[in-house]
């Protein structure tokens, strides 16, 4: 539906939206109705800058995929209204006082871009590529488990490092760019194909209905816990491979050299032989 048409009701039903917490957030219908309006015109503008940002990720060779999507005008206000209660969790103080004219410099996920990675090492390599293209606009953070203690050392220092409460490991980045006179952030999240398969399924099931239910909660984390086992079984897969190539090449190595060897024995056995036979007949 478009935003023109959508009532106030209408908005608070299709988002799940308790009059509790829409009084609790001190924005007006008027100002809510008028961002996702200025956000739904836009939209085919901010599509262009999404497939520029993917098809330029897409030619790293470490990213084995890439996923991207403009913010929905409904999930945006949806949002803002989560952001703007003063007693919840979600509460955000710079978006008080957000409107139809400054909205794009407060929201920084307008645009997502998603690049997907095979193995859990290749983020830092991809990392390297995305800050020789863009330049931040908030330095990176990575979140990362409880216990992902052994990465921090290979960080480069412009990457803030935290816990992530849900566990699950991802770099984020925020990029701008410049669209009809106005700046636009772009967010870049970079994970491996693991961790964006757990991340789809949590935030489909613990939002918005089970994210205070302990049995759904306790069995998600389980769930994150065999996520991080099966990225560390995939890059300790691919080390085994290395080291397999490797003793191939060496055992390739040293059979070329035991023939060139042979085959320098055979010539030396032949030519004392010729020596042999030549001294023979002399005498």
């Amino acid at each position: 539906m478009s935003i023109a048409l959508l009532t106030e009701d209408e908005f608070l039903h299709n988002n799940r939206i308790g009059q509790q917490q829409w009084q609790d957030s001190p924005i007006t219908w008027l100002t809510l109705k008028a961002i996702g309006l200025c956000h739904e015109q836009r939209t085919e503008a901010l599509n262009l800058t999404a497939e520029s940002y993917a098809r330029t990720i897409q030619q790293c060779s470490h990213v084995h995929s890439v996923r991207w999507r403009v913010k929905n005008p409904q999930h945006l206000m949806e949002k803002i209204v989560r952001k703007t209660q003063p007693h919840s969790p979600t509460f955000n103080a710079k978006y008080l006082g957000i409107n139809q004219y400054n909205y794009d410099e407060i929201v920084t996920d307008l645009i997502g871009v998603r690049a997907l990675h095979l193995y859990k090492d290749d983020g830092l390599t991809i990392h390297d590529y995305l800050i020789n293209q863009w330049q931040y606009e908030e330095p990176p953070i990575y979140y990362v488990r409880s216990g992902d203690d052994e990465v921090f050392a290979e960080l480069s220092q412009d990457i803030q490092v935290k816990i992530h409460p849900a566990g699950y490991r991802s770099l984020h980045y925020v990029f701008g760019s410049e669209l009809q006179q106005r700046r636009i952030s772009t967010e870049v999240q970079v994970r491996t194909i693991f961790e964006e398969a757990w991340t789809e399924i949590d935030h489909k099931i613990r939002y918005p209905n089970f994210s205070t239910n302990t049995e759904i909660c306790s069995f998600l984390l389980i769930f994150n816990r065999l996520v991080g086992s099966a990225d560390e079984m995939g890059s300790f897969v691919k080390q085994l491979a290395i080291e397999a190539e490797q003793r191939q090449q060496a055992l390739t190595t040293s059979k070329n050299l035991t023939e060139n060897s042979a085959g320098n024995m055979e010539y030396l056995f032949q030519k004392l032989s010729d020596g042999t036979k030549k001294i023979t007949i002399i005498n």
